[in-house]
């Protein structure tokens, strides 16, 4: 027996398969979601125990900043306690959304909608609840030192209508950014959105065209072909067909090259292949376009 036993090559690194890695992901976001909005919801109703000595100051006189301190009692703390956790967890919803969509955009949009929404919602739930004082007059500051008074501005009536205009601009932020989320990420637009993706974060490989098959179809006078090409993934070697439509005299030809998009962090195999300069001999091949 030898000193020293030649152990079996470790088998390569399996991809991890994104179907199920997506169901994982969006499984996750059912109990993510409700956990982080409610959270930031919690955390939005505290925060008027602070926002209230705020807007006081844009609205009463010096004497009157101190009418709301009351509601000051444990309101920090209340913020704080929610806020935090409510952070991480925003930071488990884009992270899971990331794989749930397969995109980063969709990790941020989601992780924002849940921000804003649930600090809407809270918010809005302080108004209803008349947890926001009262300033002393409506339209005017009136000092207590002469007996003087000024009419408001512009900042003062912001921060009058405060408690509303809060929860409706956050409220319309996450109805907006959960339209893009819909929008960029519907059947028809994710693929585009995901080659977008690649093409900003993605790593850059040389491929190599192995077959170009003319599909008979022509788009604004130009032929379209489905493109094999083999480059080296993640993984090991790999192959991909591709549809593309380009000038006659641009027509891809068998051992061309191409660049080739891949997300080091995404599922083997999704890539966005792009045709150069190198991808042709420009000039019309008959062999090409078989009758």
């Amino acid at each position: 027996m030898p000193a020293f036993p030649r152990r079996s090559p470790r088998p390569a690194a399996s991809p991890d398969h994104g179907p199920a890695r997506r169901r994982r992901a969006r499984a996750w976001l059912v109990g993510l979601l409700p956990a982080a909005a409610l959270l930031w919801a919690v955390a939005g109703y505290a925060s008027v125990s602070f926002l209230d000595t705020l807007r006081l100051m844009a609205t009463n006189d010096i004497g009157g900043w101190g009418d709301g301190t009351a509601g000051l009692v444990g309101g920090p703390t209340l913020f704080f306690a929610a806020a935090l956790p409510a952070s991480f967890l925003g930071f488990a919803v884009s992270w899971q959304a990331t794989s749930a969509f397969s995109t980063f955009r969709a990790g941020a949009l989601l992780g924002g909608a849940v921000t804003s929404g649930g600090t809407a919602a809270g918010l809005l739930a302080a108004w209803l609840a008349s947890r926001w004082t009262a300033p002393r007059t409506v339209g005017e500051m009136v000092s207590e030192w002469d007996g003087g008074s000024a009419d408001w501005g512009l900042v003062a009536w912001v921060a009058y209508h405060g408690p509303w205009l809060l929860p409706a601009g956050l409220g319309s932020a996450a109805a907006v950014t959960l339209l893009r989320l819909a929008a960029t990420h519907r059947p028809g637009r994710r693929a585009a959105t995901k080659a977008a993706e690649i093409r900003e974060h993605g790593v850059r490989m040389p491929g190599t065209i192995a077959r170009v098959d003319f599909t008979h179809t022509w788009i604004e006078g130009n032929p379209r072909f489905e493109v094999t090409v083999t480059y080296v993934g993640k993984y090991g070697p790999r192959q991909v067909t591709q549809p593309f439509v380009t000038r006659p005299l641009d027509a891809p030809t068998p051992g061309g090259q191409v660049d080739v998009w891949y997300d080091p962090l995404g599922e083997d195999g999704v890539v966005l292949v792009e045709l150069t300069a190198r991808s042709s001999d420009h000039r019309v091949i008959p062999s090409l376009f078989p009758r």
